[in-house]
């Protein structure tokens, strides 16, 4: 029989480390076992069989630096693991595998600078502070999917050479991927960015998806190189959203985008970029792009901006569940633009052209002349007819009326609509003719026949209209007093709209 003093002793004799891995804790009704940091510090020092933590609670802060640990040689596997206070593994290089998965750091994590030549996962994992992996190297796949990171993260200059995984990743706080590398693969589908999320200077040179993610605030992605396949469909972007400078060198894809605030592409370069289906809420600012080809098919709410834009074939037909490519206050920048191939109607860009840069319409004029020639060059003349008509419709207005061509242009559009309805100038020539007849009509005193004063009929008084405004050859009636003032404007005026009906008609033939 064993004494109750001698059962004491022996367990003071237990190693308190021992005694601490029997012990348990409870949390959110489920029972880890408890586990001190100095301990498992020191496995990860010693270690060289793999380290496999389950349903286990880690008390205290586990820091690397104060441990001497450098190199960590063996697998390390967290299941259902829980971290109660910070874990700072700083410049500690990881040989094998790293594995975590529905792991909690309710402390924090920092990895600033460490190193994993193998696989490294933190899978539905969170962090209730900060997560850092600022210049990380992880050599082989690094999978944070379904993470839940509700701290300020940092993975600035890290490096991915496998795959990285972020999909369904909820990143509460400002995300931070700035000079990132990723050398394969990146998954960011279904991403959820609660704070500020930029990516600045990140290169992507292999498929990058972000298809679904969620943008709640600002999403910078400037001067980021995409050197594969890019793909943001049926993304949303609550805050502004740039992508000044980036370079997608192969198909961007866009499409169903819902671009709730302002988006910049400022100066970017697109081989191929599909926005079909797109919703641009505000301003859409793409000048000075290039690119191969730019298929919008998207909405615009506000104004597009493709003002010094280099573009190959530019598609600006409405998507198959709109009537229209712009709302109806909608203005669109055509400054110093240039495409190869242009793949729009009138109707959808009438009276939607601006320019930010001067007040002058003279400033327009390229604009207009370049839809002009695209729609001339598809056949479309009616199409190029009302482009034309629009120009010089703005150009007559923006004229005073005290300058002579406001007047000559105001008459040119009476008459003829600016020289494109031929059959609208000759019924003004006819009313002409006629209202100068009822005038020699009406004051038969002033209008002699060559042959006595015998009273002119109207159809004398026709006949002295049309030779006054022809001049075809001699007339038996002849002006006389002032009417020969007026005789001689009617001749000039006929002379001017005899040239304008030929050169209407050569225009027309040719």
């Amino acid at each position: 029989m064993i004494s109750p003093l001698w059962a004491l002793c022996c367990l003071l004799l237990i190693p308190f480390g021992a005694r601490a891995d029997r012990a348990d804790t409870t949390i959110a009704d489920k029972t880890y076992a408890l586990l001190p940091a100095a301990d498992l510090l020191s496995r990860l020092q010693r270690a060289q069989e793999p380290i496999h933590l389950r349903a286990t609670a880690v008390v205290g802060p586990l820091y690397a630096p104060t441990a001497g640990i450098d190199t960590v040689r063996a697998s390390f596997h967290l299941d259902d693991v829980f971290f109660f206070d910070e874990v700072t593994l700083n410049n500690v290089v990881f040989l094998a595998p790293v594995q975590g998965e529905r792991t909690t750091f309710a402390g924090g994590l920092s990895l600033i600078n460490a190193h994993f030549h193998s696989a490294f996962g933190l899978r539905a994992s969170r962090s209730d502070k900060h997560l850092n992996f600022k210049q990380a190297v992880f050599s082989a796949d690094a999978d944070f999917a379904d993470g839940d990171f509700a701290g300020p993260n940092s993975f600035i200059n890290a490096r991915f050479a496998g795959a990285a995984r972020f999909a369904r990743t909820h990143f509460a706080t400002a995300a931070y991927f700035e000079g990132t590398h990723f050398a394969d693969q990146a998954d960011f589908t279904d991403a959820r960015f609660a704070g500020v999320a930029s990516f600045k200077d990140a290169r992507w040179n292999g498929p990058a998806s972000f298809a679904g993610a969620r943008f709640a605030e600002r999403a910078l992605f400037w001067r980021n190189q995409f050197l594969a396949t890019t793909d943001f469909a049926a993304a949303r972007a609550d805050g502004e959203i740039s992508f000044n400078r980036a370079t997608f060198a192969d198909q961007a894809h866009f499409a169903d985008f819902t671009f709730a605030q302002a988006v910049h592409f400022t100066n970017a370069i697109f081989a191929r970029a599909d926005f079909g289906g797109s919703y641009f809420r505000k301003e859409a600012d793409f000048s000075g792009v290039q690119a191969q080809t730019l298929r919008f098919n998207a909405f615009f709410n506000r104004s597009l901006d493709l003002s010094r834009a280099a573009i190959g074939t530019l598609d600006l037909h409405p998507s198959t569940q709109a009537d229209s490519t712009f709302a109806a206050s909608a203005q669109l920048y055509l400054q110093q633009a240039y495409f190869e191939r242009l793949r729009v109607r009138w109707a959808h860009v009438r009276h939607r052209l601006a320019t930010a840069d001067s007040v002058s319409f003279a400033a327009l004029d390229p604009a207009y002349n370049s839809l002009r020639h695209h729609f001339l060059a598809q056949g479309l003349k009616d199409d190029a007819i009302a482009c034309e008509i629009e120009r010089l419709d703005r150009q007559r207005r923006a004229l005073s009326w005290a300058a002579p061509k406001r007047w000559g242009l105001e008459l040119w559009n009476l008459c003829s609509r600016y020289g494109t309805a031929p059959l609208q100038l000759v019924l003004c020539i006819l009313s002409s003719i006629l209202l100068w007849a009822l005038i020699y009509r009406l004051v038969p005193s002033t209008l002699r026949s060559a042959n006595g004063d015998e009273r002119p009929t109207f159809a004398d008084c026709i006949g002295f209209s049309i030779h006054t405004f022809t001049r075809t050859d001699p007339y038996p009636w002849y002006a006389t007093g002032k009417l020969k003032l007026f005789a001689t404007f009617q001749t000039l005026l006929g002379w001017a709209s005899i040239g304008l009906l030929l050169a209407v008609i050569l225009a027309h033939l040719l």
